[in-house]
């Protein structure tokens, strides 16, 4: 065969061959094997889909198994606390001093100040310093009273800041150290004007809760959204100040222990003064005292 004639025939046959390798039409004489026949067709579409379940499965196992680390925390959130979740009681054991016993369990907070003629302050010892911090008695006087009832009951000795946000808060009273634990009892809202600026200090509560446990927390600035104007949320109360140990407050990290929370009772110097009547009163009160002691004496010597 000549040359010519044979290359000719040669490009024909090679044509022929590079037609019936076209996929896809009628005639089709190619059909690629595994793996490449998953991702032609309706193979494909199925292929992509098992694929698909398969990662979204593996990516849930991965999630349930992975400890939750968490993250930074965002700043504008409102220092939560289910206030009405109780604590168990402490348990003594058999060997301690029942004097020793702190109780972190209560029905109800006793009514233990006087606001008209005590000013109070709390002092907060940790490792790192003290925190002195002045109670707005007289215009948040039932959250200070709560507050003075469980200091003067030791309930906070011990106790951890067990949440510590950067540029927002620091959080403690809670004796659990978990953030969901209380005192046993709430106690409401008392609403005032009050900013939660650098230093004040307020009760935490969870969302949309109008009362509050043992949980409290110091502003580390001023926090316009927890603010009693705002119309961002929940509104926060502040009941005290830091005056002294700032700097303390500004060191304290999650973890840190609240070694003691201790209160000091000061007279008022604003007291209102007795009156003439009141005085009489007393002094009549008195006198019957004394009279109602000589007849029982009186009667007593009839007897015998």
């Amino acid at each position: 065969m000549p040359p010519n004639r044979r290359r000719q025939q040669h490009r024909g046959q090679r044509q022929r061959r590079q037609r019936r390798y076209v996929s896809g039409g009628q005639g089709q004489s190619f059909k690629p094997g595994f793996p490449m026949n998953l991702f032609t067709g309706r193979a494909a579409l199925a292929t992509f889909a098992a694929v698909g379940v398969v990662l979204m499965v593996a990516g849930i196992a991965l999630a349930a198994f992975l400890p939750n680390t968490g993250g930074d925390a965002d700043i504008d959130e409102i220092p939560t606390a289910p206030a009405a979740e109780e604590t168990a009681a402490a348990e003594p054991d058999e060997e301690e001093d029942a004097a020793d016993v702190i109780v972190r369990n209560y029905p109800a907070a006793d009514f233990v100040i006087e606001p008209d003629f005590e000013l109070y302050t709390a002092t907060i010892s940790t490792a790192k310093g003290d925190i002195v911090i002045e109670l707005f008695a007289d215009t948040a006087p039932n959250t200070v009273n709560s507050f003075v009832f469980l200091a003067e009951n030791r309930f906070f000795d011990g106790l951890v800041f067990h949440r510590v946000v950067e540029n927002f808060v620091i959080q403690g009273g809670d004796p659990l150290g978990t953030g969901r634990g209380g005192p046993g009892y709430i106690t409401g809202d008392e609403p005032n004007e009050i900013r939660n600026e650098a230093g004040t200090i307020a009760m935490a509560k969870g969302a949309g809760q109008p009362y509050f446990g043992s949980q409290f927390f110091i502003n580390l600035k001023h926090n316009v959204a927890l603010d009693f104007d705002t119309d961002r949320g929940d509104r926060f109360y502040p009941f005290g100040r830091v005056i002294e140990g700032m700097e303390v407050v500004n060191a304290i990290v999650e973890g840190d222990v609240m070694e003691s929370v201790t209160i000091t009772r000061a007279p008022n110097p604003d007291a209102p003064t007795p009156t003439p009547e009141a005085e009489e009163g007393a002094e009549s009160d008195e006198e019957g005292e004394e009279d109602a002691e000589g007849e029982e004496a009186g009667d007593e010597d009839a007897g015998n």
